[in-house]
């Protein structure tokens, strides 16, 4: 018997998109009975909740606020574990499913209890031949990216395996078992914009759980990098906060050096792209009482659901910098080279 699914869609002014991503939920081969569709709105101001009130058959929540990425999709996830959900399916506002997407993931995550989350093959919406994402890559500097983004599909597809293990999952569309949920915890709201996925799929981690790909599982996502001076605030300061929260002191230890360089060549890139402002506005938040009360109960909560090590999670890291819109002639040749050189001694010291 299958299992219920709750897919949680979160809008955030997705009027455009609406018809064509409840077209393809209602086209998914998987047992209307048990699957429930709830739509969280984070105050959208282009219609979409006009829209969405007339939809019928979907459990809608118009938050009445933006909520974030975070706390509006935990809107959608407290309310599906509420209801007996065994699994809830996160999804992007500007994605749409294959009709085999929810089914395929469903198949992986029965095959083995120990798997956490499963990551649906993300390809691009307008390009579907072009990844991009098969799992959430994590450098040892703090950096999240997508791994094969802007790769074209039948170029890399023998390189994996259905149902192999990724370093996490992208919120964007992902399958996770409600059990490992309520063991360890939902999305951070503190958070509120990046990093929440990789954070989640750290905690899975280290609890002793899986995140894996799913080949046959297909999403197509609008993707398109925007480099917005609010993006960089919120993935400068939650790539330092997760590194903080989880990693133990020995392994900070030996990344501190690494780390301070990094922050300078970051002050000199923020310098000349126009957002020094909020790289300094990054530091004030870090020394902040209030976020290192929310490090030290992090790491209170971090070491209550270890059961591996550093030495364990670093393996899936990368010395590597792939993101294709931070290629150039200079990352590739100079750079990575020297990063990954770093890495593979550093990698052998961490405990």
């Amino acid at each position: 018997m299958l299992p219920n699914v709750a897919i949680i869609y979160l809008s955030y002014n997705t009027r455009k998109y609406l018809p064509d991503v409840f077209d393809s939920l209602e086209k998914l081969n998987y047992p209307k009975e048990k699957c429930e569709i709830v739509v969280v709105d984070n105050d959208s101001k282009d219609e979409s909740v006009e829209w969405l009130h007339q939809k019928q058959g979907i459990t809608f929540f118009p938050s009445g606020e933006n909520l974030g990425f975070a706390e509006g999709n935990n809107l959608g996830i407290k309310h599906a574990l509420l209801g007996g959900a065994e699994y809830v399916y996160l999804l992007n506002g500007d994605a749409k499913l294959h009709p085999d997407a929810l089914m395929e993931a469903v198949k992986i995550a029965e095959q083995d209890r120990t798997i956490g989350s499963v990551q649906s093959r993300i390809m691009l919406w307008k390009f579907p031949e072009i990844v991009n994402v098969t799992g959430g890559m994590v450098h040892f500097l703090g950096f999240g990216f997508a791994r094969d983004n802007g790769k074209t599909w039948n170029r890399i597809k023998d390189q994996y395996v259905d149902g192999e293990e990724i370093t996490y999952s992208s919120g964007a569309a992902v399958l996770f078992r409600s059990s490992v949920l309520k063991h360890v915890g939902l999305l951070d709201p503190f958070l509120f914009l990046y990093h929440e996925d990789l954070e989640l799929g750290w905690r899975i981690w280290l609890s002793g759980f899986k995140n894996v790909l799913s080949l046959k599982s297909i999403a197509y996502h609008d993707y398109e990098f925007k480099r917005s001076i609010k993006k960089f605030y919120w993935m400068e300061r939650n790539r330092i906060l997760v590194h903080v929260s989880h990693l133990r002191w020995w392994s900070l230890a030996l990344l501190s050096p690494f780390l301070l360089c990094t922050e300078i060549g970051l002050l000199v890139f923020a310098v000349k792209g126009g957002w020094i402002k909020e790289k300094l506005l990054v530091y004030r938040d870090l020394l902040s009482p209030r976020t290192w009360m929310y490090v030290m109960r992090k790491r209170r909560e971090s070491r209550a659901l270890r059961r591996v090590e550093d030495r364990d999670i670093v393996k899936r890291w990368t010395g590597a910098i792939e993101h294709q819109e931070t290629d150039s002639l200079a990352v590739r040749y100079v750079i990575n080279p020297l990063l990954s050189g770093m890495w593979m001694v550093l990698k052998g010291l961490i405990r």
